[in-house]
């Protein structure tokens, strides 16, 4: 039980003498309050409160029961106070490691909407395409770093704040010259423009359909660490890709590339926050992963 919340009971029914209107006050059941009461009775191992059909009196235990009670809440409300103060006026800077083409379609947006509700932080963004190591932190000075794929490194700590979805699709030029799959088991003898760094095999495809999982080895002309540069190879026609959705979704929408064997998902891409175990997480940092998660939950739902 919340030994808080049963302090904060005794407390109100103390001083309003009712238990009915101490409990419409907590916005409790009368049940819960008199649980509250009686559990703190057996706690103490005393009676704090005389109750009869007509009124409630503090007992003398009760009586020198109250007044610390009523400092101890004091001191616990005036340390939440300090502590919801220092986050509103947080100040710093926060280094972050981002995912190049995540970073600037994506992030770069909640990075913008969380420099606005926290003016005194300051953000350093830094993007680029590389897999985070521990020492990587130290040395650079990074204190989150985020990745936008499974964390195969135990040294680090990881957070998950959302999911990506991956569309598979190529260009009308390439469905034009080579004909559109069928089923993705011709994905193995297609060129296909493959992401590096997102699989322990960068080259096997691992799709959910009708008939459950299946993993395809692709090969093909282009690999590369960044889907910006996959999306260009695609677009020109080069071959077949496996992309971010929030990086295809214009293309998509106006059709210079199309989305091929809708009926075969991609397993989605956990956004996760990753730090070392080693660090200590700062009260401004702990603010900004907290408005992250926040912030894609409202874009998920808004997506839904």
């Amino acid at each position: 039980m919340d030994y808080v919340q049963t302090m904060q009971s005794f407390v109100r029914v103390a001083r309003l003498g009712s238990f009915t209107v101490a409990a419409s006050q907590l916005g409790l059941s009368r049940a819960l309050v008199s649980r509250h009461i009686a559990h703190l009775e057996a706690r103490l191992s005393v009676r704090l409160l005389n109750r009869s059909t007509r009124y409630v009196s503090l007992t003398p235990e009760g009586d020198a029961y109250l007044g610390r009670c009523e400092r101890l809440l004091s001191e616990i409300e005036a340390l939440e106070g300090s502590v919801a103060q220092e986050r509103l006026s947080a100040k710093g800077t926060i280094k972050v490691h981002a995912p190049k083409t995540f970073g600037s379609l994506v992030l770069t947006d909640a990075v913008i909407a969380f420099s606005k509700a926290q003016p005194g932080i300051r953000l350093s963004l830094i993007l680029g395409d590389f897999t985070f190591r521990p020492h990587d932190f130290a040395e650079q000075g990074f204190d989150l770093g985020i990745r936008v794929s499974p964390l195969r490194d135990s040294a680090l700590i990881a957070r998950k704040i959302g999911s990506v979805e991956s569309v598979l699709c190529a260009s009308p030029r390439y469905i034009k010259r080579e004909g559109a799959p069928r089923d993705v088991a011709e994905l193995a003898d297609r060129p296909c423009l493959a992401h590096l760094n997102l699989a322990p095999n960068d080259r096997i495809w691992t799709f959910q359909g009708p008939k459950g999982a299946r993993s395809i080895d692709v090969s093909g002309p282009i690999y590369s660490n960044s889907a910006f540069a996959l999306r260009k190879a695609a677009l020109a026609g080069a071959g077949i890709a496996v992309l971010p959705d929030y990086c295809v979704r214009r293309e998509l929408a106006d059709g210079s590339l199309i989305r091929l064997l809708p009926q075969y998902r991609l397993a989605p891409r956990p956004i996760l926050v990753v730090r070392p175990r080693s660090t200590y997480m700062t009260e401004k940092v702990q603010l900004f992963v907290d408005f992250l998660v926040a912030w894609f939950k409202r874009r998920d739902a808004a997506e839904a």
